[in-house]
């Protein structure tokens, strides 16, 4: 059986690995606020790629709290991996700043469905 959301479960799955392996396999960026972008641009587009994929495949005509809903999910996601970094694993720590982050990019990437979602019809309306 073919898995109807292959898209979203493999950038969850994606996020969750990187969310939880050894900070030290990651290279050293000397940016500004370089780990915070990183959440922001993870939790965007997870937000992109499960809506997109659910408008694919199931549209409905209240498309508005379908997008609100993948980004309060998404954002509880971004909570849940900073509380299993923070109690699950030794090299990595929690932090509040992160979950803000992926919250932060949740919002914005469910702003850019809304207007997806508002330019393309299939998106949203059943047939």
């Amino acid at each position: 059986m073919k898995n109807r959301y292959f898209f979203s479960a493999s950038t969850l799955l994606l996020i969750t690995i990187l969310s939880l392996v050894p900070a030290r396999e990651f290279p050293q960026v000397d940016a500004r606020f370089a780990d915070k972008w990183a959440h922001w641009v993870m939790y965007a587009a997870a937000t992109l790629v499960i809506g997109i994929e659910q408008g694919l495949r199931k549209p409905v005509r209240r498309w508005h709290i379908r997008i609100m809903r993948i980004a309060v999910f998404t954002s509880l996601w971004g909570a849940l991996m900073e509380v299993c970094q923070a109690t699950l694993t030794t090299t990595r720590s929690g932090d509040a700043m992160d979950a803000a982050a992926n919250t932060f990019g949740a919002a914005c990437g469910a702003t850019l469905l809304f207007f997806l979602y508002r330019q393309f019809p299939r998106l949203r309306d059943t047939p």
